[in-house]
């Protein structure tokens, strides 16, 4: 399984209300791209400092998005889409910055999306 994180920032100006709305239509939109095993966006609620471990600031974050693609050839497939082209063109229009991780796991393989 491929994990694609992405830590998201609304444009300047734009309304929380405004962000959630167009969060949630980019995930209704997910469900049409090809490749894309799953989808999920998450608002968040807030960013504690009272860690357990040295704390460091990585600026305002609004949102936390994530991508599971089954293999290799599902994202190539989903990388050549003109649907997740569209679908990108729609994000632009709500996500101000964003910063995208490819995760891995920790141990052995990463067999679900759950």
């Amino acid at each position: 399984m491929i994990r694609m994180l992405y830590l998201l920032v609304k444009p300047e100006g734009m309304s929380d209300e405004t962000f959630r709305a167009e969060c949630q239509r980019h995930d209704e939109m997910s469900r049409d791209v090809p490749g894309l095993h799953k989808y999920e966006v998450r608002l968040v609620a807030e960013q504690p400092t009272d860690t357990h471990v040295p704390f460091f600031d990585i600026g305002h974050v609004d949102a936390i998005g994530e991508c599971w693609f089954e293999n290799e050839a599902a994202y190539d497939s989903y990388l050549a889409s003109d649907i997740r082209k569209a679908w990108f063109e729609h994000g632009k229009t709500f996500i101000g910055q964003l910063k995208p991780f490819r995760t891995a796991p920790v141990s052995g393989s990463d067999n679900s999306a759950g």
